[in-house]
């Protein structure tokens, strides 16, 4: 699977899964409050029930002039006697902070419902029922709804991959069929390129061809496998092995220059150098990718007549071109792929992608610095690199 199709199962699973977070926590509230509101009906209801039961009992044993004898196992709930003075006279009441104000009060680890007689019975004024479950239940009740929405988001999660690879399987069908052919086409490219560079090199040697004609062939050739090596990267990049090894930048820059020069002559473009030997470690064909895209943009973006300047010293590579220059808004949409801010000098909008790509694999310092119409300047920086 491919970056941006990761990206797309990864947006498309988000948005399903926040959507359902969100649909099955407005469930779960609801049914919480409803649960919420049943259970604190069926408390008040044991309350008074309890109440009425050791109401019923006092008065009993007033009327038969009987002695009465609390009984707690009689009683649904904890049951508590007061006198007049707020003071027990029986019970079995598991918590103390009685408030004789309100017939009704929720504590966070029991409810209390209190009656007030309005004659005392066998001295009691005051019965109090006490009901330790509510708590309890309610704990109870959020684990079980938690426990069900994980279950439930790991289900809806798991369904919506199952749909996204569906979904994604006619696309991603597609994809391989135009990558088969890109791969395809790249490798039936570079056969006849390389045949060619090298009968231009025999030509050369040989010294008896038009040598406006096999400059001619030599760039367009020098051209092809630039298009080459930019498709092979979009198309292998997935499949290449990279070589970690130390080597001189200062060696790979001048290889690449040596390449572009001739390129550079047809527009009257000239190189100025400044390089000073820095040793990284890092793949080889990475770094000659990066320097190859940076003097391939600075020659095609150049006006006629103008010198490209390459510095490197002190770790930072720095490519300046008196071209046509980047604006401020552009700086950063000419590093996505398949993105130009001009469609001066054609190309796919490739280059730069690869350049950051590489540029964040191994930590190497990106830096941009244009202006319209004032030419740029990119600056590379491997100083986490050498070693």
């Amino acid at each position: 699977m491919n970056p941006n199709e990761k990206r797309a199962l990864y947006s498309f699973l988000t948005i399903y899964t926040l959507s359902a977070l969100v649909l099955m926590g407005i469930i779960a509230l609801l049914y919480y409050n409803k649960a919420v509101s049943e259970t604190k009906t069926a408390c008040k209801t044991d309350l008074q029930s309890t109440i009425l039961s050791a109401e019923m009992d006092l008065r009993k044993a007033c009327m038969y002039k009987q002695k009465f004898t609390f009984e707690p196992r009689k009683y649904k709930l904890h049951v508590g006697l007061f006198d007049s003075a707020k003071q027990p006279v029986a019970g079995n009441l598991r918590f103390g902070d009685i408030n004789f104000s309100k017939p009704m009060d929720p504590g966070p680890q029991r409810v209390h419902m209190v009656k007030k007689l309005h004659e005392p019975v066998l001295n009691v004024r005051y019965i109090v029922a006490e009901d330790i479950r509510i708590p309890a239940q309610l704990h109870s009740l959020k684990i079980l709804i938690a426990t069900t929405m994980l279950f439930s988001l790991l289900f809806v999660a798991f369904i919506g991959f199952l749909l996204s690879k569906l979904l994604l399987k006619p696309v991603k069908d597609q994809v391989k069929e135009l990558n088969r052919f890109i791969k395809d086409a790249t490798h039936e490219i570079n056969t006849p390129v390389t045949a060619l560079i090298m009968s231009v090199s025999a030509l050369k040697k040989k010294g008896n061809s038009d040598p406006k004609l096999l400059r001619h062939i030599s760039i367009s050739a020098k051209q092809i496998s630039y298009i080459y090596n930019t498709l092979s990267h979009v198309s292998f990049s997935g499949h290449h092995r990279e070589e970690i090894k130390r080597f001189d930048l200062k060696k790979e820059i001048l290889k690449n220059i040596t390449f572009f020069e001739e390129i550079a002559a047809a527009r009257n473009v000239t190189f100025q150098t400044d390089l000073h030997s820095t040793y990284v470690t890092m793949d080889k064909e990475s770094a000659g990718k990066l320097i190859n895209n940076l003097l391939s943009n600075a020659v095609k973006y150049s006006h006629p007549n103008t010198t490209i300047t390459v510095t490197l010293k002190e770790g930072k590579l720095s490519v300046r071109d008196e071209g046509i220059g980047i604006s401020k808004e552009d700086q950063a949409l000419i590093l996505k792929r398949y993105k130009r801010a001009t469609e001066m000098g054609g190309g796919f909008g490739i280059g730069l992608d690869i350049v950051n790509t590489i540029c964040q694999r191994y930590g190497i310092g990106l830096a941009i610095v244009s202006e319209k119409g004032e030419g740029s300047t990119f600056i590379l920086d491997f100083s986490k690199v050498i070693h």
